[in-house]
């Protein structure tokens, strides 16, 4: 069954710069703000992603004061307007996944009952899914931790090593 997600930059940049945008293609409907939009532009990532995802790529307006109601729900986290769009997407649309890499902004997601996943979340559902192979998983995994601009910690990139290696992804 395919989902619908909402989407953060952290995810969308991250596969770009490791050249798997096209799994993205797990997900029926791949939506953004206009302000995380923004961001992939300036970034250098949005023409591409729009190429490889096409009509599954959607930009979504997300309203000043649907970000100012989203800042009001998550006042605890400290977000930026484009986190705060993405919560508001969120709301919107009632997606069955959003995506980001943002340790804040998850914690706020989930403290408001959406389940989330990051750019290793990604991989490992694309694994699971046929998107890729074993070998394409852990390439992929390694170039996102080594290559990417992902920061992660020395402790999350043993766990994810870990968890492929030894737990549950054949």
């Amino acid at each position: 069954m395919l989902e619908i997600a909402v989407a953060d930059t952290g995810p969308v940049l991250h596969l770009a710069e490791i050249g798997c945008l096209r799994l993205f293609e797990l997900f029926e409907r791949l939506l953004i703000s206009q302000q995380v939009r923004a961001e992939l532009r300036a970034l250098s990532v949005l023409s591409r992603a729009i190429t490889i995802l096409g009509e599954r790529l959607r930009i979504e307006e997300v309203l000043p004061y649907e970000i100012s109601e989203a800042q009001r729900n998550a006042a605890d986290f400290k977000l930026q307007k484009a986190d705060l769009s993405v919560i508001a997407l969120a709301h919107k649309v009632s997606p069955n996944i959003v995506l980001t890499d943002d340790l804040r902004l998850r914690k706020a997601l989930e403290s408001q009952r959406f389940t989330v996943v990051g750019s290793v979340g990604v991989l490992v559902r694309a694994f699971r899914m046929g998107l890729i192979n074993r070998a394409e998983l852990e390439d992929a995994v390694d170039r996102l931790l080594d290559d990417s601009s992902l920061y992660t910690s020395s402790v999350f990139r043993s766990l994810v090593r870990g968890i492929i290696d030894d737990h549950g992804i054949p």
